[in-house]
């Protein structure tokens, strides 16, 4: 039976090195059906264009603007707005308005498994610095990568 997670505003579980350095308030390391977490994504950063075969994939902007790329279309996200992109849809997102100022983000993968996801990078160690050890591992996931970053699209990286 599912029990009731409390989760204070300090707590969380985080992964590293090689993955970014989000809070995970709930996922499927807890038996959840949706992973839950909290990012500070910094200037320039995001993942490249990409599909998920399974997740919805859910922002909703808390301070600064998100760039988000949903197929071609490009749509600044500010505080307060909220974006869902449906399994098999490719997109990416990235903070490219402000250098001094990460862009605070919930989001919420449903189902759940990005935490495992990047439980499993974090234990590839050194492999997870092999472009093609990545590729196996996202896959393996069900996440594709399709096109570029959003910094490298804008030609800003």
């Amino acid at each position: 039976m599912a029990e009731a997670r409390i989760v204070r505003s300090a707590e969380g579980k985080t992964f590293g090195p090689n993955v970014p350095p989000w809070i995970f308030k709930h996922g499927a390391l807890n038996d959840s059906r949706f992973d839950f977490l909290i990012c500070e994504i910094a200037y320039l950063v995001g993942p490249p264009l990409h599909v998920h075969d399974e997740q919805d994939d859910t922002f909703f902007v808390l301070d600064g603007v998100l760039t988000v790329q949903v197929e071609d279309e490009l749509f600044d996200l500010e505080p307060g707005d909220f974006a869902t992109v449906p399994p098999g849809v490719p997109h990416t997102f990235a903070n490219v308005r402000d250098e001094n100022t990460p862009v605070r983000v919930c989001n919420m993968m449903t189902p759940a498994g990005l935490d495992q996801q990047f439980h499993d990078i974090t234990m590839m160690g050194d492999e997870a610095l092999d472009p093609a050890k990545m590729v196996q591992m996202r896959e393996k996931h069900g996440v594709s990568f399709v096109g570029p970053t959003l910094a490298v699209k804008l030609g800003l990286a």
